[in-house]
């Protein structure tokens, strides 16, 4: 089996190499796959992430959860490794540039949310498998948040399809995912 740093490589290339236009067009059909979701459609307070870099674009996303008029919930990460949730109101008034780059909620206004408000959560990634397993970005971020959430809260990945490998690394504090959503389709592992 490979190890983390090679198969976040190889991942994050594959993910590159994807055009703009693909990406646009790759990232309008995971959006609509998600908002055809029942647990999106019951959700009160969703928990998203802002695209960074090449990702698949969530800001489309984050869009429709106030379209919605549902809660958003974003994150900002804080110093020991933490992840903050805040509610956002205005994309525009309430985000800003934050570490490494990655929009996240304004430190000034800041609204802290209690992990357990969340009903629903959307979670990054460089690499996943069919087993609901996930490479993250090496920060460790997520797999410390999402033990805070309830038990209930579906946790599900957003990746392009060339993102899933047919088998990654897991450590035993690795945090797995309940559903991983590409514009091939929707995966549940529960």
């Amino acid at each position: 089996m490979q190890d983390k740093r090679l198969v976040r490589k190889t991942a994050l290339s594959l993910r590159a190499a994807i055009s703009q236009e693909d990406r646009n067009d790759k990232s309008q059909e995971i959006l609509s796959r998600i908002i055809q979701l029942s647990v999106f459609q019951k959700a009160e307070t969703i928990m998203s992430f802002l695209n960074f870099r090449d990702e698949v674009n969530t800001t489309l996303l984050a869009a429709k959860i106030l379209a919605y008029n549902k809660n958003l919930v974003l994150p900002r990460c804080a110093p020991q490794g933490e992840l903050i949730p805040a509610k956002i109101c205005d994309l525009s008034a309430d985000v800003e540039s934050g570490k490494w780059g990655i929009r996240e909620p304004k430190i000034e206004g800041l609204i802290p949310i209690d992990p357990k408000e969340i009903d629903l959560i959307f979670i990054p990634g460089a690499a996943f498998d069919l087993k609901g397993n996930r490479v993250g970005y090496g920060g460790g971020y997520y797999d410390r948040f999402l033990p805070q959430l309830r038990g209930d809260v579906p946790k599900i990945a957003i990746a392009f399809a060339c993102q899933v490998l047919p088998e990654i690394p897991t450590e035993p504090f690795d945090q797995r995912v309940d559903a991983l959503v590409t514009e091939e389709g929707v995966h549940w592992f529960i």
